[in-house]
């Protein structure tokens, strides 16, 4: 969560529950509890415990794709307000939010669920090969694994990376491989069971197996045929899925047979989309998931930006960096709204990519949809990142 919200109004008092080794993530003076998984509902329990003992507890906020479990949890069993636990599993069990979608009439690809990776090929048989292999429970595009045939399985099976798919606590999602035209994605503020605000965007390019390249996303301008009915799946997901305050992040499919739901999670989206979204229309995500977590009506006017506004995030690779665009090169492009680089020089980007790992990302405005692709091919022109082995 953002540093700027702690201390906000609302946030004043605060203890945070997070793994081993994070305590440096937050501002000084914050109240921190360690704990060795924040996927376990017991261990967190009773974190949550031991600051309910030394002072009320009144509300948890769940700013993290892997804290949305745990804390329904927590909030259903001490009665606490808020989505309770049975509400955050349909947000972050993808099998649970599967089957509920699928109950409700929405589009979802075919998908199965399996206890261990040795049990993957036979439900592949009943969705289709190719298939994608996930935890049930993750984010971030990690353990995600595209297989395409039985012997290509078999081979991912005998290799060492499908040691962590082997050793996953939490079952697995198999799904039927989309083949997709583009994908899309809606971020919205819901309150007291009212979409206060909604938003469709599109990804340059589908996110699987993009880390490597560039990422990011346009707003869909007025006009565009896949806004209106991506802002209908959003709010039909929401109402399925039984959100009645709260912040959203859905992911589409666009196939030839129209739009499928990818996902949709509880919290703020990653990336610079939330950034993005205050750019382009005025709406502070991050603060309205702060108000509506904690029970308060969100601020939420939307006022919408002329241009259409482009988040990019920047290729990455491991290693230590020795060589990186500076900042203010990208900042004098034509359109740019703002560029932050979150890393420098000497600093090592791990092995262990994930969507979110970036040195930096950009911000710019366009016309039209052709001015955004052009634009972002004078930003790739400018770009540059070499590493080293660290």
């Amino acid at each position: 969560m953002p540093a700027r919200l702690f201390g906000t109004p609302g946030l004043e008092r605060v203890s945070v529950v997070t793994e081993t080794g994070h305590t440096h993530s937050f501002p000084t003076g914050v109240d921190v509890v360690e704990v060795a998984d924040i996927r376990d509902p017991r261990e967190v329990l009773a974190a949550a415990v031991s600051v309910a003992r030394r002072r009320p507890v009144e509300h948890v906020l769940t700013p993290a794709e892997f804290s949305q479990g745990t804390g329904g949890y927590v909030r259903s069993v001490l009665g606490l307000p808020g989505l309770g636990h049975d509400a955050a599993l349909g947000f972050s069990n993808k099998y649970v939010m599967k089957q509920r979608l699928r109950e409700a009439g929405l589009p979802v690809a075919e998908f199965a669920q399996v206890f261990s990776l040795a049990q993957v090929p036979a439900a592949a048989d009943r969705t289709g090969w190719p298939c994608v292999v996930k935890p049930v429970v993750g984010g971030g595009c990690l353990d995600v694994v595209v297989l395409d045939s039985r012997a290509h399985f078999d081979a991912f099976a005998a290799s060492p990376q499908a040691d962590s798919l082997r050793a996953c606590p939490d079952p697995l999602i198999v799904e039927a491989y989309v083949p997709m035209d583009a994908e899309f994605h809606c971020d919205g503020v819901v309150h007291d069971g009212e979409m206060l605000f909604a938003a469709a965007s599109r990804y340059f390019t589908p996110l699987l197996g993009q880390i490597d390249s560039f990422s990011g996303s346009s707003f869909l301008p007025d006009g565009h045929p896949g806004l209106a009915p991506a802002l209908d799946l959003h709010a039909r997901a929401v109402r399925a899925l039984g959100m009645r305050s709260g912040v959203t992040h859905l992911e589409l499919f666009a196939t030839p047979n129209g739009f499928l739901i990818g996902e949709i999670a509880c919290r703020p989206a990653g990336g610079g989309i939330t950034d993005a979204v205050r750019y382009q229309y005025g709406v502070d995500i991050w603060q309205a998931f702060l108000d509506t977590s904690i029970g308060r009506r969100p601020r939420c006017e939307p006022r919408r930006r002329d241009a259409i506004v482009v988040n990019a995030d920047f290729p990455t690779r491991p290693g230590r960096i020795t060589r990186l665009v500076p900042e203010a090169d990208l900042a004098a492009l034509p359109g740019v709204i703002s560029a932050r680089m979150s890393m420098s020089v000497g600093d090592v980007i791990p092995a262990d990519l994930t969507s979110s790992t970036s040195p930096g990302l950009v911000f710019y405005e366009a016309r039209d949809e052709d001015e955004v692709r052009s634009r972002l091919e004078n930003i790739r022109d400018a770009y540059f990142l070499e590493t080293s082995a660290p």
